[in-house]
């Protein structure tokens, strides 16, 4: 019998997501949610459909996701909707009785990719290094994200070993 599914969400505009079994191979992609301008309610609304379609779906018994990092965003209408993303994120579990935590992006891109600072580019090698193909960095994202919830939840199963070289993939 499979464990209870983790759901790793990259929250932005273009939001990555990785979801399964931490015995398991995760499911993975992006979803690009409206262009709404300042207009908030329709964004909110987007996201919150896709999510709780998201949370029906798979059922997932943690969901985890990136803390905003909203500095330098330049934008008040992209800050508000980061914050949105995530403040929608922990009413959705709350509602459905889901653990829900966050993890930093420099902790995940050490532990994922073996700098803090891992651009793009690095993050989407790491996740190829894993045995996985993600279309675009949002997902790469995603998957670095739950591949660190594994590490920290389930230890036993976690494909992830620090090297000389930096993250690799557990033989």
């Amino acid at each position: 019998m499979a464990l209870p599914k983790i759901l790793a969400l990259d929250l932005a505009t273009r939001l990555g997501w990785a979801c399964g079994s931490p015995d398991g191979e995760p499911t993975y992609g992006s979803k690009l949610l409206p262009s709404t301008g300042p207009e908030i309610g329709r964004f909110g609304d987007a996201y919150d459909e896709w999510l709780l379609d998201m949370i029906t779906l798979e059922n997932p018994a943690l969901v985890v996701f990136e803390a905003p990092f909203v500095s330098g965003t330049g934008n008040a209408n992209t800050a508000r909707k980061l914050m949105g993303l995530c403040w929608q994120t922990e009413l959705a579990c709350y509602r459905r009785q889901i653990r829900c935590m966050e993890h930093g992006n420099t902790s995940v891109k050490k532990l994922f990719a073996g700098s803090g600072r891992a651009e793009k580019h690095e993050m989407i090698a790491a996740a190829q290094r894993h045995g996985w193909n993600p279309k675009d960095d949002h997902a790469a994202d995603a998957l670095g994200l739950w591949a660190c919830a594994v590490h920290e939840k389930a230890p036993k199963y976690s494909r992830l070993k620090l090297g000389a070289l930096g993250a690799v993939r557990a033989a």
